[in-house]
């Protein structure tokens, strides 16, 4: 046991001897630096940025005015106000419109009502009517073409005959008297006058005789003639019914009777003025029986939907920004809330002042639920370049010299150059093209002697 114990010790001893030789025989490796650090070359995005500052601000006032000429019925509204779009501000008196729209739509129904019977078949009745028309216009031709009958005559030639015996016994009775010495002077006169009345009488008689012999007069036969023609016409429209053209001429007043609804529907919602945005009312001065017209603004209002903020950007900045591109902004009064927005228009002309130039860029913000206000300072960043899952370096690692831009990396504790070439930057990070890879070492920060000796 005693002898074991004595060769295991033996044993240890030997193997302790033997590492302290070959320690003492390898290199010693120089110890890193002091105050050196180091960041491994990560993957991830990146985005280019051209940064501004400047102040919110609205779209110019409006102003508010009736569409319509009126009486003011009713004011909603009060200086100062917060509206929202579509608010009603104010109403106008809309007695006689609404009764112009009422005689429109009774229009219309009379003009719909028009349609239907146009688009309905003629019944039975009102052919048969029609029919019977056509025949007693052709009936009354044909009386007037054929002249008068032999009975019309026969009854004429006794008519004449009848006022010549009149006449006959007139006479008679008038040279009885006349031969008298009894007769007195008005007997006679009396009896001269009754035949000069059965001469006359005599006279219609033959004159009307004469006529039954005489052809129907060319004016009279038209005008038959144009009443059978209105018959037929009636007749054959009945029969023909519905034609296209009296259904398209029914639709046509219809649709102009739709139009006068919509025109009379459109100026009694005209009688109400409406806020055109959400905003606050700046000026305002309406009263109930005020006269209102188009032509007179009542008020005016901010816009505080729509936010813009107008900025200058350095020429040598200004080719990488383009119309569309997004834009980050922060609120001096909002820190913590990062608002969207969007390059709307940039200025072609741009200034020089004082050696400076610059363009002006206008960015108009995204929709948002803060409660900002007009001329708020805004800090903006234009992404006007993004990269994704690429090299990327912490800034303070790049150097630049004669050479060119590099970093450092460590090479058996020893900082050594090593170029790159590098691509977007942001405000923390650099893409790196060529000249690393992803999980390399790099010296992010280290003391200023040591820089010195690499000419950094």
């Amino acid at each position: 046991m005693r002898r074991r114990i004595i060769a295991i010790v033996f044993v240890v001893a030997i193997i302790a001897g033997s590492w302290f030789l070959y320690s003492r025989s390898r290199p010693v490796e120089p110890a890193a630096p002091e105050g050196i650090v180091t960041e491994k070359v990560t993957r991830g995005d990146v985005d280019a940025l051209v940064r501004a500052t400047g102040n919110l601000a609205t779209e110019s006032a409006r102003s508010l005015v009736f569409s319509t000429s009126g009486i003011v019925s009713e004011v909603l509204v009060e200086e100062g106000d917060q509206v929202v779009a579509g608010q009603v501000l104010a109403r106008l008196d809309t007695e006689d419109l609404e009764l112009s729209l009422k005689q429109a739509q009774a229009a219309l129904d009379v003009s719909e009502a028009s349609l239907a019977r146009t688009r309905k078949p003629a019944s039975e009745e009102e052919i048969a009517s029609a029919r019977a028309a056509v025949e007693a216009a052709q009936a009354n031709l044909d009386d007037l073409q054929a002249g008068a009958s032999t009975r019309d005559k026969q009854l004429a030639k006794l008519a004449v005959d009848q006022a010549k015996n009149s006449l006959w016994g007139a006479q008679g009775s008038r040279d009885a008297i006349a031969g008298s010495p009894l007769s007195g002077g008005g007997s006679k006169t009396s009896a001269e006058a009754q035949v000069a009345n059965a001469e006359v009488q005599v006279q219609i008689a033959e004159i009307n005789q004469a006529k039954l012999y005489e052809p129907p007069k060319a004016s009279v036969v038209a005008s038959a003639q144009s009443q059978i023609a209105s018959a037929q016409a009636n007749l054959a429209r009945l029969l023909s019914s519905p034609a296209p053209e009296d259904i398209a001429i029914a639709e046509a007043q219809v649709a102009q009777a739709k139009v006068s609804v919509e025109v009379a529907a459109g100026r009694l919602n005209d009688t109400e003025l409406k806020s055109p945005a959400s905003g606050e009312l700046v000026s305002w001065d309406l009263h109930v029986d005020d006269p209102a017209s188009p032509a007179t603004p009542v008020g005016s209002m901010v816009d505080l939907s729509l936010f813009h903020v107008q900025v200058s950007i350095d020429e040598i900045e200004i080719a990488q920004v383009k119309e569309g591109q997004t834009v980050r902004i922060t609120l001096d009064a909002f820190p913590d809330n990062q608002l969207q927005g969007t390059v709307a228009k940039i200025d072609p002309a741009g200034q020089n002042l004082q050696g400076l130039v610059s363009y002006a860029v206008r960015i108009d913000l995204d929709p948002t639920e803060l409660p900002i206000r007009p001329l708020m300072t805004a800090s903006i960043d234009i992404v006007v370049d993004h990269r994704e899952n690429v090299l990327l370096v912490p800034n303070q690692a790049l150097r630049r010299d004669p050479q060119g831009i590099y970093v450092e990396i460590l090479e058996n504790n020893t900082p050594t150059r090593v170029s790159v070439t590098s691509g977007v930057a942001d405000e923390e990070h650099t893409e790196i093209l060529t000249g690393l890879e992803e999980g390399q070492e790099i010296i992010v920060t280290r003391p200023r002697e040591s820089l010195s000796l690499l000419g950094g």
